[in-house]
């Protein structure tokens, strides 16, 4: 699995270990700081960081990066000014930080997708939550609010 994010680059190998480098600036890596990383550099591997489960699907945002784990377990890190992260708040994380599967709706996620500042995540058993800025509806909400936590997009009935 590959992403490009705003001048970074997110890489899977294989073997479900994952690798940035580019921009770090607001701890998009997830290497634990905002400097550039001209090679690749492993943020984490899939026995130890992500708790024991390879990475299989990698997103890019602006300023923030996604993954799922083979177990349908999401992990958000960077920019979170907007909410992007999921994590309820609009603080920056520099490494990669779990959310539980409660916060979307119980089922494993199968896919994440980052905006400029938004993201949203299909479960397996087909159902959207989507967080970060709200502007212009790009939620599925039905308003303009930014959502701090994945909030089910429930209009895909």
């Amino acid at each position: 699995a590959v992403a490009c994010g705003n001048g970074f680059t997110a890489v899977v190998p294989e073997h479900g270990d994952l690798w940035a480098f580019g921009k770090g600036d607001h701890g998009k890596l997830g290497l634990g700081a905002n400097a550039h990383q001209l090679l690749p550099a492993c943020v984490g591997r899939a026995h130890d960081l992500f708790d024991g489960e390879a990475i299989v699907m990698v997103a890019a945002g602006q300023k923030y990066t996604a993954c799922v784990t083979a177990k349908g377990t999401l992990w958000c890190w960077g920019q979170g000014y907007f909410g992007q992260l999921g994590h309820g708040d609009r603080e920056p994380r520099q490494r990669p930080v779990r959310l539980g599967k409660e916060m979307y709706g119980g089922s494993p996620a199968v896919m994440v997708a980052c905006g400029n500042a938004h993201t949203l995540v299909l479960t397996g058993v087909g159902c959207v939550f989507s967080c970060g800025h709200g502007h212009a509806g790009r939620l599925g909400h039905g308003d303009e609010a930014d959502k701090l936590m994945l909030v089910w997009a429930d209009g895909f009935r």
